[in-house]
């Protein structure tokens, strides 16, 4: 529709180009006002992974104390023995694959920001309950809870923060998003070194997870979950808030497009047969599967729970608190550069480069601790080689398979099939876990830390491969467009 204004002599043109899912809109206007509801809704969003993050490196500082016979940094009556630290670490993860089984649905039930807001209640109250506890069942029973929580915060962190933002920034603000956790790391071994007392400890990393809640009552829903509940006034007004259109037109196309997108398939398929039921699909749960499998099979919930002690036994003359704040800034710094450059060479070339560095540090540590174990003479020599190498490995990780698996899960589904797609692909996640936690400290007791670094070392190499061979570049595309891609 054309509106023409002779005496001004000028044309204002809206058009609308349908193509495929996608519209076309050859104008979006847009104050010049900072958008700070949509920057309010990602970093309150996010602040739960602050919390997820520092709850992943807990058991760094507070597992030698709770090895400890001394009773006053020892809050349990006993110290723990290696089949009790496999169970309570891997019992989080095991607890996730429920979550994600249960949260998949209220998503979509009860909408992101609710789901969120009830999540960081729930975390910060059971992260109170452990820094009260002095049993080791209580320990059990509120980290099997935490699993299912931080389940839940990872489906609606990562959907949410994808669906409030424009195609063009999906990748900065998957970084960001990606930022979160090492934040939560530093945090956690930062204040795990500088206070003696697990109990404190504990309520600190609890803070970000109720200044969630109190935030939440500020941000926007996802208009995207709006718009698939045919809540058209509220998904009109999220919209005009999160990206500041200044006329309602735009807001009415944007949300024209997301409908259309929504309501490209009609069948049925938010069920897990679904989500094998077309070769986009099929290959969508392939690439999230295979992106996670990396992620995880790097050994990185090792190297996150149990890095003091791992420093520890390769003799290293620094302290395991001093690497572990090292450790956390590491990633901090290398997440930042992948803010920056991701856009610039996107996400395929940083992954392969990201497995590849990973590969390769974890190599090097397979040889520096089977060359320790069978005593070699020149190791007392090369005590640098571990803090090296995991420095190499972080930096590695950082740069892309830390924050980039996250924000692609929520690009590989459509709207209708997302959060079970997610879920789907981070129970295999979970399982992942669960296995890695579970097997380390018997492994490392039965044959040395060698041969897990072995393991992590072949099994990113395989799937480096696989990245290599089928993961598609997604930067600059819409959602739209990364369907079709898949569909291929």
């Amino acid at each position: 529709m054309t509106n023409q204004n002779l005496e001004n002599g000028t044309v204002i043109e809206e058009k609308e180009k349908f193509t495929g899912f996608t519209i076309d809109c050859t104008e979006k206007k847009k104050s010049k006002k900072a958008l700070w509801i949509f920057y309010i809704s990602l970093f309150t969003a996010s602040s739960l992974l602050v919390t997820n993050g520092s709850v992943m490196v807990w058991s760094s500082p507070v597992l030698p104390k709770l090895y400890s016979n001394d009773t006053d940094i020892n809050p349990l009556s006993e110290p723990m023995t290696s089949l009790e630290t496999s169970i309570l670490m891997s019992l989080a993860a095991f607890a996730s694959i429920l979550g994600f089984i249960l949260m998949a649905k209220l998503s979509d039930a009860f909408g992101r920001k609710l789901s969120m807001r009830v999540l960081g209640l729930v975390y910060g109250c059971s992260l109170t309950a452990i820094a009260f506890a002095s049993n080791l069942y209580i320990y059990y029973i509120f980290f099997f809870l935490n699993g299912f929580v931080a389940a839940g915060i990872l489906i609606n962190v990562s959907i949410y923060c994808s669906e409030i933002s424009e195609d063009k920034h999906r990748a900065w603000m998957g970084c960001v998003v990606g930022l979160m956790v090492p934040i939560g790391n530093l945090l956690g071994y930062t204040f795990g070194a500088i206070i003696d007392s697990v109990k404190y400890f504990t309520l600190i990393i609890a803070l970000p997870a109720f200044l969630h809640v109190v935030f939440s009552f500020f941000i926007a829903e996802s208009p995207t979950y709006l718009v698939g509940k045919r809540r058209k006034s509220e998904a009109l007004d999220a919209l005009k808030h999160l990206r500041k259109y200044s006329t309602v037109v735009s807001a009415e196309l944007e949300y024209e497009s997301i409908e259309i997108f929504n309501s490209g398939d009609t069948t049925d398929k938010n069920t897990i047969v679904g989500l094998f039921s077309s070769p986009g699909l099929k290959k969508g749960l392939f690439l999230g599967f295979t992106l996670f499998a990396t992620q995880q099979l790097t050994g990185v919930p090792t190297m996150l729970a149990y890095l003091g002690s791992i420093f520890n036994e390769a003799g290293s003359t620094l302290s395991s608190d001093v690497v572990g704040i090292i450790f956390g800034a590491a990633q901090i710094t290398v997440t930042l550069l992948a803010t920056f450059i991701v856009n610039r060479f996107g996400r395929r070339p940083l992954l392969l480069w990201s497995s590849f560095g990973c590969a390769l540090s974890l190599l090097f540590l397979t040889f520096y601790f089977y060359a320790q174990k069978i005593e070699l003479s020149f190791v007392k020599d090369i005590r640098w080689v571990p803090i090296a190498f995991i420095i190499t490995f972080i930096t590695s990780f950082g740069l892309g398979l830390g924050p980039i698996p996250m924000v692609m899960i929520g690009e590989l589904f459509r709207n209708e099939q997302r959060a079970l797609g997610v879920a789907t692909i981070t129970i295999s996640q979970c399982v992942m876990t669960v296995i890695i936690n579970f097997a380390y400290p018997l492994l490392k007791d039965a044959y040395g830390i060698y041969l897990c670094m072995g393991i992590y070392c072949l099994a990113t190499s395989i799937c480096s491969v696989l990245l290599f061979c089928y993961l598609p570049e997604t930067r600059g595309k819409s959602l739209a467009e990364i369907q079709e891609i898949l569909s291929k």
